[in-house]
């Protein structure tokens, strides 16, 4: 298990100025829905790791992360955003190798809550519970997943017990 202190790098608070930068690039990567969520807090910290993480705390709490300029979600608080972005349920099946930092395969989704499109954010949960367990990025469209019902549709970005999962339990 890694130490705190030698996977973070720095660690500071966002001037105004970067603050209204971090806003326009989630409105532009993750919508205005999710803007919305996020504006009330006042307080944002930005957190630069060893591991090639951002990881954005909102009042303390590690909500959003950044990987190769693409925003998305910490599975910790993924839940803000089940209402606003789109949710892949996926069969019992699927769950254990999901978790092991596979894809989502197209034959395991058994339902969406929204229709989306290739390269959105979406949150995976499983079939039994709905617990959101997984954060990915769609490799294609929802209404090619079930028209082809075949090949990798979901590219898995951060998923519980992958190498940050510890580290933001940490924060």
């Amino acid at each position: 298990m890694p130490v705190k202190g030698k996977i973070v790098k720095t660690r500071y608070r966002l001037s105004k100025k970067d603050t209204k930068k971090l806003f326009r690039e989630i409105s532009a990567q993750l919508g205005g829905e999710v803007l919305e969520k996020l504006s009330s807090f006042t307080s944002i910290e930005k957190v630069e790791t060893r591991l090639n993480f951002l990881i954005y705390l909102f009042e303390g709490k590690p909500i959003l992360m950044e990987q190769n300029n693409v925003l998305f979600p910490t599975v910790l608080y993924a839940g803000l955003f089940k209402e606003v972005l789109p949710v892949v349920i996926v069969d019992m099946g699927a769950v254990p190798h999901v978790v092991n930092g596979a894809d989502v395969m197209a034959p395991g989704i058994r339902s969406i809550s929204k229709p989306f499109n290739e390269n959105a954010t979406v949150l995976v949960a499983d079939e039994e519970k709905q617990r959101i367990f997984c954060v990915g990025l769609a490799l294609m469209s929802s209404d090619r997943i079930f028209s082809e019902k075949r090949g990798r549709a979901i590219k898995n970005l951060h998923h519980v017990k992958d190498k940050m999962w510890d580290f933001l339990l940490s924060l």
